[in-house]
């Protein structure tokens, strides 16, 4: 039985590749760095450690503290969009699950993001950004809520998302297949949605196990 549902948020209930990458772009300017020239060239050299994308995009150790600054900064005057179908989905799985958030995103942009739009009501717990990695996160709101990790459904966008899932034992993962993108050629089985409004349909078959 499913008591908690995990969800990602950038790739997941925000459409925020496009406002990372311009913000990327501005990065680009200010420090003297050539950047991808399209959207699609930028999201393949977008890793889950941002400071190894900064090493392929030849942002030296000295830079990388000035791009973090200039990162924050732009990421305030982005107010990046729901995926079509997310409120949706949101309204109708807090009625029967506990909800929580958990992002690689600064705490305070995703909570007044989930606030001007309405959802935050939805979720028990957020949690953004801090030293620690996503599998120990996972792991606190397992311990928080008392869930065991089979009781729980991951859904994210991201080869991190599942490997963090995978060390936290969690083996209910969903990826979404409009986000930031995963490695395909690693995950052959793994569940996956076209659309936020599938997600519906492949938790029931999830809980119904």
């Amino acid at each position: 039985m499913i008591k908690l549902i995990i969800f990602d948020y950038d790739g997941v209930i925000v459409d925020s590749l496009s406002a990372v990458y311009d913000i990327y772009l501005t990065i680009g300017k200010k420090l003297n760095v050539v950047m991808p020239a399209t959207i699609d060239a930028f999201k393949k050299i977008y890793t889950d450690d941002f400071r190894e994308c900064y090493r392929h995009l030849g942002i030296v150790d000295e830079n990388q503290n000035r791009a973090v600054k200039i990162f924050k900064e732009e990421l305030e005057k982005k107010t990046p969009q729901l995926f079509q179908g997310i409120r949706e989905v949101l309204s109708w799985a807090s009625h029967d699950y506990r909800l929580v958030l958990v992002s690689s995103n600064y705490t305070h942009e995703v909570t007044k993001n989930l606030e001007n739009e309405g959802i935050r009501k939805y979720f028990a717990l957020v949690e953004g950004n801090s030293a620690i990695d996503k599998s120990e996160k996972f792991s606190h709101v397992l311990k928080t809520f008392d869930v065991a990790p089979d009781e729980a459904i991951v859904i994210g966008d991201r080869t991190a998302d599942l490997l963090s899932a995978q060390d936290t034992h969690i083996q209910n993962v969903i990826l979404v297949d409009y986000g930031y993108g995963y490695d395909r050629t690693k995950f052959h089985n793994q569940m996956t949605v076209n659309q936020p409004l599938d997600l519906i349909n492949l938790i029931k078959a999830m809980d119904a196990k």
